[in-house]
């Protein structure tokens, strides 16, 4: 089979599409449609106590890396606190999460393979834009993704 021909993506900072979710502003970077459904990646700038809560992927992997300031990795039952240069695959299935810590932003760049779970950020980005979405409508959205959250902290 053939594949189709896609183009390269330079974006140069600051750049690519913005949407805000509960927890902080995502930009997505490279969409699954840019790159035939293998990967794709967000950037996003957390201010210090936001990150994403405890949660799991049944359908993609998840790879954490720390652009700026410091964050809290959480994989299972192992922690670290990492800055610039700091380090996270998640495999499909295992709970994580992660949140800016420090005095000042914290920047970290997402990839998801394989792509797909972009357009959760687009669509809980448009039910955040008339205020914060109770928990069971975002757990109804992340179902559609095969993503949960989970209630214990490691």
């Amino acid at each position: 089979m053939a594949e189709a021909h896609r183009e390269p993506v330079i974006l140069p900072p600051g750049c690519g599409g913005r949407f805000h979710v509960p927890g902080g502003p995502y930009v997505i970077k490279l969409t699954g449609e840019q790159t035939g459904g293998s990967l794709a990646v967000l950037e996003s700038t957390f201010q210090p106590g936001e990150g994403a809560p405890l949660h799991l992927h049944r359908g993609h992997d998840e790879t954490f890396h720390v652009v700026s300031g410091a964050f809290r990795l959480r994989c299972d039952d192992r922690v670290i606190e990492a800055g610039p240069g700091g380090f996270m695959h998640v495999p499909r299935t295992h709970p994580h999460s992660f949140t800016a810590i420090g005095d000042t932003p914290a920047t970290i760049l997402v990839t998801l393979t394989p792509a797909g779970f972009e357009h959760f950020f687009i669509e809980a980005a448009a039910l955040a834009a008339s205020g914060r979405p109770d928990r069971r409508l975002m757990e109804s959205i992340l179902a559609t993704y095969d993503q949960e959250l989970v209630d214990r902290e490691p």
